[in-house]
Formats: C-alpha cells, sequence, structure tokens
C-alpha cells in the first residue's frame, strides 16, 4: 500500500493496530488496521480496511450477541456471567439494578 495521507495534516499517517474500534456505535472490534496521523491522532481507513470493518461488523451483527454461558452457582443462588462485550455495549455497571422476567418454562427477559 501507498502512502496515506492526514486529509487534516498534510502529514504523512504511520500504519497501526488498534487495541479496539467501533466502526459502528456499539459494536467494537478487536485489532483494527488502520492508519494515524502522527500530527493530530486522526484515524485513517484505506477502503480494504473500511470493508474488512463492514465485515467483521455484519458478522456480530446477525449473530447479535447470541451467548451460551454455564449457569454456575454462588452461596445459594444461581449465577450466569454476563461477557465483556455485552456488558460494554448495554453500559451495565457493577450494583446496577436489572429486572428479571420469566417469560416461559425455557426463557427469561433481563431488563438494564
Amino acid at each position: 500500500m501507498g502512502k496515506m495521507i492526514c486529509k487534516k495534516c498534510g502529514i504523512e499517517a504511520k500504519e497501526v493496530i488498534l487495541d479496539s474500534y467501533e466502526y459502528e456505535e456499539g459494536i467494537p472490534l478487536k485489532k483494527v488496521s488502520a492508519y494515524e496521523c502522527t500530527n493530530c491522532g486522526e484515524f485513517i481507513f484505506t477502503d480494504d480496511q473500511v470493508e474488512e470493518m463492514e465485515r467483521r461488523t455484519d458478522i456480530i451483527k446477525s449473530e447479535m450477541f447470541v451467548f451460551e454461558r454455564k449457569v454456575t452457582i454462588s452461596g445459594r443462588s444461581l449465577v450466569i456471567n454476563i461477557p465483556e462485550d455485552l456488558v460494554r455495549h448495554m453500559n451495565i455497571l457493577k450494583g446496577k439494578k436489572v429486572k428479571i422476567i420469566p417469560a416461559g418454562k425455557k426463557r427469561f427477559i433481563v431488563e438494564v
């Protein structure tokens, strides 16, 4: 790939790997390739990088947070761990109250 130039600064950007980047709000992607302006910090993406982020985002959206977890025990209560990505997506904080609503014999709804 040729040089990527920042449109704000006109300075060459360096290739980086972002630990986490939200191409679409609420859907964090891990290890995203990008270019970063060494002057202003703006991220620049090639067409191929954008296509890759769109592809990865579409996969996540198509499965939209389908998680399988084991039920564990804590004291006299049963516990289901909530995955970190879902916690971030739904802004769930320790100590926050949620509603658990039975929705049949094999389903319940958790409202945050």
